[in-house]
């Protein structure tokens, strides 16, 4: 039996080896179907933004402008208000596979994933989209979101630069650049857990 199985293995491994994959009938044109997989940001955003809205935490807002901080507690329709700045339309999901260009890579040192999404589009709306997310046995859990956007008109433009701690805060940082005049910056940070 054993005489058998040998040379029998040996020519199925042999034809295995030799065998051709199919063309198309179009000749040797090979068509990519493999679809872009992007990080579903705006979910995990409104996820956030629903966990901290369904929990009674304290909510305490920073406002620093002109070298002075104004402090205070706020209602979660004001955590919605905020946040909801982070909730670009730009962030759809068609919108952000055709605009936007996906890298990423595993940083050792901290043992965290990073995915950086970036256009090439001069206009206006979101430029930069950079996820940090933890790896998990069963499912990656999100670390931080940062985003960087420009919008204005004629007279100004405003560059937004937004970072979000997954469970600890967020932060935007408004940068106003008139065409005549000093450039003004205006800070809000809103925190809903202090804990390390």
């Amino acid at each position: 039996m054993k005489k058998l199985i040998i040379p029998v293995l040996i020519i199925f491994l042999s034809c295995a080896c030799h065998s051709k994959q199919p063309e198309s009938a179009a000749g040797n044109t090979k068509t990519d179907t493999a679809k872009k997989n992007y990080l579903p940001v705006v979910d995990y955003l409104r996820a956030e933004i629903a966990a901290v809205d369904s929990f009674p935490l304290l909510l305490m807002k920073y406002h620093i402008e002109n070298g002075k901080t104004d402090s205070g507690i706020i209602t979660t329709r004001d955590f919605d208000r905020i946040a909801g700045e982070f909730l670009f339309p730009d962030l759809d999901s068609s919108n952000f596979e055709k605009k936007f260009e996906e890298n990423s890579f595993i940083d050792r040192s901290t043992n965290l994933v990073s995915f950086t999404y970036s256009t090439k589009d001069t206009g206006y709306g979101l430029k930069r989209v950079d996820v940090l997310l933890s790896p998990g046995a069963a499912v990656d859990k999100l670390n931080s979101i940062y985003m960087e956007s420009i919008s204005g008109n004629k007279d100004s433009s405003v560059i937004r630069k937004m970072s979000w701690k997954a469970g600890k805060n967020l932060s935007i940082l408004h940068i106003q650049k008139p065409k005549n005049g000093q450039e003004k910056t205006a800070q809000t940070i809103v925190v809903w857990d202090t804990r390390d």
